[in-house]
């Protein structure tokens, strides 16, 4: 049977040497199997037994701690009148930065460190103990807040506090931070926004409360453990320190503001508002394309102005309203808005000028000299089999309309003309008229051919200029 006295000289606590001793004079005395059982028996006991020694001394050591203690007294002496608080910020998660409201979301744990010589003991009295847990609310704590916080009341986790045997205190309350963040959405979706998150005493001064940066990580600011964002990534981070002055204070009060650079991933935005809006774009040349007298152009006018407007408001939706600073992306679905109407404008004006050929009135000779002879070369239409009328081959359609008719067959005699001559000079003046008819009719067939022809040329001109167009205010804005 195995007994061990908690109270002997070579107890547990004491020396675990003659423990083991005893183990072995078991072992060498009992039977194998018994000498094995009688050993894990012991074991056990021991565990046990020290665990027991050990909290019996961890509560005497926090009843010492927390008796007669006053957590609303700061601890403060004579030779310190400021209390020293070591702050830092260890980042986990960047939850959100809302665009439309301009709030920065985020999840830390907020590191304090101060001394407390009211909470310090000597570990060789309660077993060699150098630390103890005891709840937050029983030690006194410093008021740090989000200074720029956009809540009323910040959701936080209040831990156990880390109390060390030299009277210094760890306290790490997680938190959710939600603070305003001015962002310039100038190159929207290729943007950087920097974002800042101000702490500092609530109701302490430099003279009650002097905050310093925590020893770990860069000026106390950590975000080794900072979770990945499919959104947003911290590119550069900073800490300082800086006194701020009220009116209504004597003294200035400490802040801590901890910035982060954030990048954004515009992999999402690139496929959702870019990519339409150029496709959309490119497609405004391509309509001159269309024959001038072509119904279709303008159906395909309308549909690319319907497409520029449902992404101005998907991209309305998803920006803060009456912001200072406007998108390049913005402006450049603007600008293609505006050049999908002057298309519409110059494709009206095309088909106008083909439809003068049917009024009569033929081609100007300077635009004849300037578009059917000039331009026609310059836009790739030489090789067409299509001349230009000139100006003898051009019919007057007022000399056609009233055809003159001479009797062919005239009597000798003044009395009536025999029925043979009258069907005869009848048939002549019927075909006569047939023929002025054909030729009238080809004279202006061939006046509308030409406005068709200056029409083509104007249209792969404005083809030319509004790719060209295109081209650079694409380069211009989004590159």
């Amino acid at each position: 049977m195995c007994f061990i006295s908690p109270g002997r000289k070579w107890g547990l606590e004491k020396n675990l040497l003659a423990v083991f001793r005893f183990y072995s004079w078991i072992i060498g005395t009992m039977d194998p199997g018994w000498g094995r059982m009688a050993v894990l028996l012991c074991l056990v006991m021991t565990a046990s037994l020290i665990s027991a020694v050990d909290v019996s001394k961890e509560g005497a050591l926090i009843k010492a701690l927390t008796t007669g203690y006053n957590p609303m007294i700061r601890p403060s002496n004579a030779s310190n009148p400021a209390v020293v608080v070591a702050l830092g910020l260890a980042m986990t998660e960047i939850a959100e930065l809302h665009e439309k409201t301009e709030i920065f979301e985020s999840g830390a744990f907020l590191r304090h460190l101060w001394a407390d010589y009211r909470l310090s003991w000597e570990p060789s009295k309660y077993g060699g103990i150098i630390t103890v847990h005891i709840p937050a609310a029983s030690v006194w704590k410093p008021d740090i807040v989000l200074i720029n916080s956009a809540d009323t009341v910040t959701e936080k986790q209040d831990p156990l506090v880390i109390v060390f045997h030299t009277g210094t205190v760890f306290y790490s309350p997680k938190m959710r931070l939600r603070a305003p963040c001015s962002l310039d959405l100038t190159k929207f979706p290729f943007d950087e926004q920097i974002c800042k998150l101000t702490f500092g005493s609530w109701t302490y001064d430099n003279s009650n409360i002097n905050l310093t940066h925590f020893a770990f990580g860069e000026n106390g600011l950590d975000i080794a453990d900072l979770r990945v964002n499919r959104e947003w990534s911290v590119t550069e981070s900073l800490a300082t320190r800086s006194d701020k002055e009220f009116q209504y204070a004597t003294n200035k009060y400490p802040l801590i503001e901890f910035s982060f650079r954030l990048q954004r991933n515009p992999t999402y935005y690139r496929h959702v508002f870019i990519l339409p809006a150029v496709l959309l774009a490119i497609l405004v040349p391509f309509q001159f394309i269309l024959p001038p007298d072509s119904k279709e152009r303008m159906i395909l006018g309308g549909v690319l102005m319907l497409g520029i407007i449902l992404l101005l408001i998907m991209l309305q939706d998803f920006l803060p309203e009456a912001h200072p600073t406007i998108p390049t992306l913005a402006s450049y679905y603007s600008v293609t808005l505006i050049w999908i109407a002057l298309s519409m404008i110059a494709s009206i004006w095309v088909i106008n000028t083909q439809s003068r050929g049917p009024r009569g009135r033929r081609v100007p000779e300077l635009m004849r000299q300037c578009i059917l002879r000039g331009l026609r070369r310059l836009v790739c239409l030489g090789d067409d089999a299509y001349f230009p009328l000139n100006e003898i081959d051009t019919l007057s359609m007022k000399s056609l309309d009233i055809p003159a008719v001479e009797p062919i067959v005239k009597s000798d005699i003044s009395g009536n003309q025999s029925k043979l001559e009258k069907d005869v000079e009848e048939i002549l003046r019927h075909v006569q008229t047939m023929i002025i008819c054909t030729k009238t009719a080809q004279a202006r067939k061939e006046v509308q051919n030409e406005w068709k022809e200056v029409a083509v040329v104007l249209d792969r001109v404005l083809c030319f200029l509004f790719g060209a167009t295109f081209l650079l205010y694409t380069f211009v804005l989004l590159v």
